[in-house]
């Protein structure tokens, strides 16, 4: 079910609340958001296709969308299951979000898509960028599934629809999380070159099958470039590990800032490069010496930075006292945010537990834990607070040091449990010592 007059609709709350879900997204949700490649994205108003990897459910469509100007009104495509109600439906179209059908929805509904295309390639016209996500459903990893040709019959249908313009742009986009589960994580997307549609028209015109498995051909390999693509997926959990353990050193080769996170992809990116480029005997001796490491960072539950440099006990101790003066202020923030976000985490495992799907843990925490639990306790506050206070300037003191240490004291434990890494690597310093053989086989593999 489509309202397409609410999805083309330029509403004042729709402009809302996009900005507000965007600074709780930026500054809440993240630990931090970085955006590259953005002088990539054609102005506002031309015909633009967003197509990207599809990792991590509604967060890979909010991180698209919240690193977009506003002037941008960005539709997404999104899976027709979720359209069944009419409710849900109209909430879904007002947050300009189409269905669009798959083999798995039955081949009655297919029909339905002729619609949702041909709305599509009025709203590129009319300067509206449509995202949607080729692999057709989320992977559970670092890795690109095959690209589906479905995005190019949209692309070329909008095209045909507006007489085949020259300005018409399919850019490719690439999502990565430092974690899935975490509170606070890191992400990382970006914009990739654009590819101009208008260099496929003549192969359209010939053959549209075969342009259209170019196009997709072409998306696959542009994506892939933006993001961490591990290519083995029968030893995916060892190599996702590993390539924490060799991160430093690739930094290093490559002369990048380690523990910046838009240069930890890069190396990532390296790594996953030199997977494919070893021979699988030399890959089975690096698995061998990975599984060492994990099995004896796991034993001493520490982690590949404390592996791979000495903990210097001085810096150890004023890490310490960092964590003890700054300790009112995380008991601050636990106090007044603490339980809305454990009463979200909480709902957001359940719900995933019912529904036996991990990778939308995510999506379920941002809307249960961000807005809806966070949203609930602050209005509890402030009626609390103009029951027993008249000094406005309070209640903006107030307001601002619950967000501030609501943010902190996340960050906090974050950072608590790498000096307790710390100081397990230091007190089992012999054990760590003999992990190191292991640590230097694979760092020189990885940097050669």
């Amino acid at each position: 079910m489509v309202f397409f007059k609410i999805v083309e609709k330029n509403s004042f709350w729709y402009c809302f609340f996009r900005k507000w879900l965007s600074l709780i997204f930026r500054y809440s949700y993240c630990g931090n958001f970085y955006v590259r490649g953005r002088k990539n994205v054609p102005k506002a108003g031309t015909p633009i296709m967003f197509v990207s990897n599809h990792q991590n459910g509604v967060i890979d469509a909010l991180s698209i969308l919240f690193a977009m100007p506003i002037r941008y009104k960005v539709v997404f495509l999104a899976r027709a299951d979720v359209f069944k109600k009419k409710l849900t439906a109209k909430i879904l179209n007002f947050c300009k979000i189409m269905p669009i059908y798959r083999q798995r929805d039955g081949r009655d509904n297919l029909g339905e898509n002729a619609a949702i295309f041909d709305e599509s390639a009025k709203l590129i016209d009319r300067g509206y960028p449509v995202a949607l996500f080729p692999e057709g459903q989320h992977q559970e990893g670092h890795y690109l599934g095959p690209v589906k040709k479905g995005f190019a019959r949209i692309a070329f249908e909008a095209a045909e629809h507006n007489g085949f313009p020259d300005n018409m742009w399919i850019v490719p986009i690439g999502n990565h999380y430092e974690d899935y589960f975490m509170l606070r994580p890191q992400v990382c997307l970006s914009f990739g070159e654009p590819i101009r549609l208008s260099d496929y028209y003549e192969a359209y015109r010939e053959n549209p099958p075969r342009a259209m498995a170019d196009l997709a051909e072409e998306v696959q390999r542009r994506i892939g470039g933006l993001m961490l693509d591990i290519p083995d997926r029968e030893h995916y959990a060892l190599y996702d590990s590993l390539r924490a353990v060799v991160r430093k050193p690739i930094c290093a080769k490559l002369k990048l800032k380690n523990y910046y996170f838009p240069d930890d992809l890069e190396a990532d990116r390296y790594f996953a490069k030199r997977l494919r480029e070893t021979p699988e005997e030399e890959l089975a001796a690096v698995r061998e010496k990975a599984e060492e490491c994990r099995q004896g960072m796991s034993r001493l539950k520490i982690g590949a930075r404390e592996v791979g440099g000495r903990v210097s006990p001085l810096v150890l101790l004023l890490e310490f006292v960092a964590l003890v003066l700054t300790f009112p202020v995380m008991l601050y923030g636990l106090c007044f945010t603490g339980l809305p976000v454990w009463l979200g985490r909480r709902q957001a495992k359940k719900m995933v537990a019912r529904i036996k799907n991990p990778m939308l843990q995510s999506s379920f925490d941002f809307v249960l834990n961000q807005i809806i639990y966070t949203g609930t306790f602050y209005l509890v506050y402030i009626v609390l607070y103009w029951c027993f206070f008249d000094s406005a300037l309070v209640f903006i003191l107030l307001m601002a040091t619950w967000v501030l240490s609501r943010m902190f004291w996340i960050d906090y434990f974050h950072y608590a449990a790498h000096v307790a890494r710390r100081c397990r690597a230091l007190f089992h310093f012999r054990a760590v010592s003999r992990l190191r053989p292991a640590y230097e086989y694979l760092a020189a593999w990885a940097t050669r």
